[in-house]
């Protein structure tokens, strides 16, 4: 587990600060140990106790037999950094820190977490917390934790480990899964995270083989690409990771900040960094399980978004259609072949159209054989990747009797089955039971069913995208340029280098042009002032539209000059660019920031309102190749306007999508010297016409 195995599978706890009353945290420790079983040496260490809860009480922790792995510490936060130190000293190499009084508690705390850092570093030691609840392997029983995590409910074996930066309400995640029935592995709470980061604490459940999936409830990171880089390591290994992100709302990161110190990006971004490296995300302790649940049950099954769904229950299927369009999620159309087999076993009063409406009452011992004969057709369909049976309030016998089919089907089929149950368990005849030994999803609506298999269908469309780790990728360039907000003509020469196609224009002096400097200039152009001084041109008068002829670019570039000068008499002016007037294209928006938790992301958005008003932008981080660009062209609610909508001619969306790779990779290979760029307009012309950005700025570090 990349160094990790003695944090997760500790030979011997030492408990630093244990305490004989109850309710102290080092005295919880040990009481879950004790309860829970652990086989591992405990050790009590607290000068003023020969002997705690049965055990030998250790003056220090250098009088602590070895071998021992972890130490907890629950000491007042001024005595950390030297016990960190003595720790090491001794041979420990994690602690686990319960208590507060760090960075989140102002300068004197800030200094004093500083110190602890100093101290492990030195002295080979790794952190969990400050300000946490510590850590739990289930299967090997060890508790280096305290508060919700060291007393019942207690957590059943698993294949489900998780990181979870909020202890309290992290782990009610964690046991709302377990009383579920979702059993778990490792449970990590990792507070203040002043060492020890939630990505390297994924990365080690990643390399552990007896790990499935990872849950994470998360505020925040400050390393995001090392988060991604874990994600794609999980991705390729066929480990999801379920994420529920907080801290998302203004008031959100707010009270993440106060509560763990953590650093919160743009939550667009994290959105974006989860879609690219195949994060699933969730927002509510229903959708975590569902997803836990549907993902563990079929992670080696292919998944589409083509879906039959049969039931006794038409209102049912009408939810789930709904639904099913929110989600992208497509009712499979049935072959011949299987809707003459689905006439020939079901009732004359069936609805064979997918959805299936087998009608209610039909699954009775009687009919079981011919309703075995329709699931097993459904789903040897080649149009349906995957089957939910909605049996709604189905009791009884013939609750029992769709179970058993559906167990069986399951086993024979190489695809996801979903069921959705309303009844509760007692009425179902032990049918209920069928289906969990099957590791069928028992889901309590339709609109959950369609939200299970949309999740499935993207974590496998992730796996199976194509994709160069952001590891693998070239180094910046180590180009060097002058701080600050290149001009317009700069920045275009920039993009040309990386074949991002720019508008043809010519520079002409900042002084009165000759009839001879405009012979050949094609006409209409706009005129523009240059200067790294002026980077919003039409504030001051430095931008003309539409000129249609020589003596009007003259007439025009003097007023323009006379203008700037007296509005910005300090700029240096570099010269006027004449740019041909482009008007067949759609106006985009292109744009990069350098964000400080993901590095450089490229934004795009289609340009006016839908832009600034409709906030109508998708995001992604750079660098990505043309199957990423493409999703984000279709992403956006005005996508259709790019497909000829209106009457408009079909944009050139190929272009664009290769223009935004290159965009991509100029982020990425300038990340060490450029803050941000802004293409704005980038015209998408007609198709085969491709893109060409009309005006842009680049601003340096």
């Amino acid at each position: 587990m990349s160094g990790f195995e003695h944090l997760f599978n500790p030979r011997a706890i030492a408990v630093i600060g244990a305490s004989p009353e109850a309710n102290r945290p080092g005295a919880q420790t040990i009481r879950a140990l004790q309860e829970r079983g652990y086989a591992g040496g405990v050790y009590p260490v607290n000068p003023k106790y020969d002997q705690i809860a049965g055990l030998r009480c250790y003056a220090a922790i250098k009088d602590v037999p070895s071998p021992c792995d972890i130490a907890v510490i629950a000491l007042p936060a001024a005595l950390v950094p030297d016990m960190v130190a003595e720790c090491g000293r001794h041979g420990l190499r994690f602690v686990v820190v319960f208590g507060g009084g760090f960075r989140e508690s102002g300068p004197e705390g800030q200094a004093r977490e500083a110190a602890m850092v100093k101290a492990a570093r030195e002295h080979g030691v790794r952190i969990i917390g400050p300000n946490c609840l510590g850590l739990v392997n289930v299967h090997s029983r060890a508790y280096a934790a305290f508060g919700s995590l060291a007393r019942a409910p207690y957590l059943q074996p698993g294949s489900v480990s998780a990181v979870i930066q909020s202890g309290g309400f992290g782990n009610s995640l964690v046991i709302r899964c377990a009383t579920a029935g979702i059993g778990f592995r490792q449970v990590v709470a990792s507070g203040s995270e002043s060492d020890l980061s939630a990505p390297e604490l994924i990365e080690a459940m990643v390399d552990d083989p007896g790990t499935r999936l990872i849950l994470m409830y998360m505020e925040g990171v400050s390393d995001g690409r090392r988060l991604v880089a874990v994600a794609e390591r999980a991705l390729a290994a066929g480990k999801p990771i379920v994420v529920w992100k907080a801290g998302n709302s203004e008031q959100g990161v707010k009270a993440a900040a106060s509560h763990t110190a953590n650093m919160t990006g743009s939550y667009d971004i994290y959105r974006a960094a989860f879609r690219q490296c195949g994060i699933v995300q969730v927002h509510e302790m229903e959708e975590a399980i569902d997803c836990v649940q549907c993902l563990l049950a079929y992670l080696d099954r292919p998944a589409g978004d083509d879906v039959a769904i049969m039931g006794g229950s038409g209102g049912s299927a009408v939810v789930f259609s709904d639904a099913a369009d929110e989600f992208g999620i497509r009712l499979s159309t049935l072959a011949p072949a299987t809707l003459a087999l689905l006439q020939k076993v079901l009732p004359n009063t069936a609805s064979l159209e997918n959805p299936v409406d087998y009608a209610a009452g039909f699954i009775t011992d009687a009919n079981t054989p011919r309703f075995r004969t329709a699931v097993n057709a459904v789903l040897a369909d080649a149009a349906v990747h995957q089957l939910g049976v909605l049996f709604a309030t189905t009791t009884g016998e013939q609750a029992r009797n769709g179970a058993t089919v559906l167990a069986e089907a399951v086993k024979k089929h190489n695809k996801p089955v979903f069921t959705f149950l309303s009844v509760p368990r007692e009425t179902m005849g032990g049918g209920m039971e069928i289906l969990e030994q099957a590791a069928i999803p028992i889901l309590p609506s339709p609109g959950r069913v369609v939200k299970a298999m949309h999740v499935l269908a993207e974590y496998q469309r992730a796996r199976k995208k194509t994709r160069t780790p952001i590891g693998d990728r070239p180094a910046s360039i180590g180009k060097r340029y002058a701080p600050g907000t290149a001009s317009e003509h700069e920045s275009k020469e920039i993009l040309k280098t990386f074949g991002i196609p720019v508008t043809s224009d010519r520079l002409l002096p900042a002084a009165s042009v000759s009839a001879a400097q405009l012979a050949d200039i094609v006409f209409p152009v706009a005129l523009k002032i240059v200067s790294r001084d002026i980077p919003h041109k039409s504030e001051i008068g430095g931008v003309r539209l539409n000129i249609r002829d020589a003596a009007e670019l003259s007439a025009a570039a003097d007023e323009m000059l006379k203008s700037v000068r007296a509005a910005a008499p300090t700029a240096k002016l570099d010269g006027l660019l004449a740019s041909p007037m482009i008007v067949d294209g759609v106006e985009t928006i292109v744009g990069v920031v350098n964000d400080s938790v993901f590095g450089p992301v490229v934004a795009f958005g289609l340009g006016g309102i839908f832009a600034e008003t409709l906030k109508d932008v998708t995001y992604r981080l750079a660098p990505f190749e043309l199957e990423t660009a493409q999703e984000m062209i279709a992403e956006l609610r005005a996508a259709p306007i790019l497909a000829g909508a209106r009457g408009r001619p079909p944009a050139d969306v190929a272009g664009l999508a290769q223009t935004l790779v290159a965009v991509s990779r100029l982020a990425w290979e300038m990340r060490e010297a450029l803050e941000e760029m802004d293409i704005n307009p980038l015209l998408v012309r007609p198709a085969g016409l491709g893109v060409v950005a009309v005006d842009a700025l680049l601003r340096f570090r």
